[in-house]
């Protein structure tokens, strides 16, 4: 697994791996994403479709709705559609989770401004 870490594309204040898209079942889609130390991925939501977070490595504040939670390695979480949530690494090492969208059809990120 940490041979394929060095593959990430960039994004900014976090990186992501592809691993797979559109394979069975039909929609779905699955990713690494390593949120940079220090960083934060902002406040969006998506239209359609679910995500499914399994925390890797690091421990990073993460916003979901109402709610902020300290994620952990081992914690799942899962944010429905049109759900507003963030994530905030304050640490000095990268925060890792395994991603699964369901109900994907292409990217439908509403990014929200800051």
């Amino acid at each position: 697994m940490e041979a394929g870490i060095k593959n990430l594309i960039d994004r900014g204040t976090y990186r992501k791996l592809p691993l797979f898209e559109g394979e069975l079942p039909e929609g779905s889609y699955a990713q690494i994403v390593e949120v940079k130390p220090g960083q934060t991925v902002r406040r969006h939501y998506h239209e359609r479709q679910y995500e499914l977070f399994y925390i890797m490595d690091g421990e990073a504040g993460l916003g979901i709705g109402e709610r902020e939670y300290t994620a952990k390695p081992g914690d799942i979480f899962l944010i429905k559609p049109k759900t507003v949530h963030w994530v905030v690494n304050e640490k000095d090492k990268p925060f890792r989770l395994f991603v699964v969208k369901l109900n994907y059809y292409g990217d439908d990120s509403v990014w929200l401004d800051e």
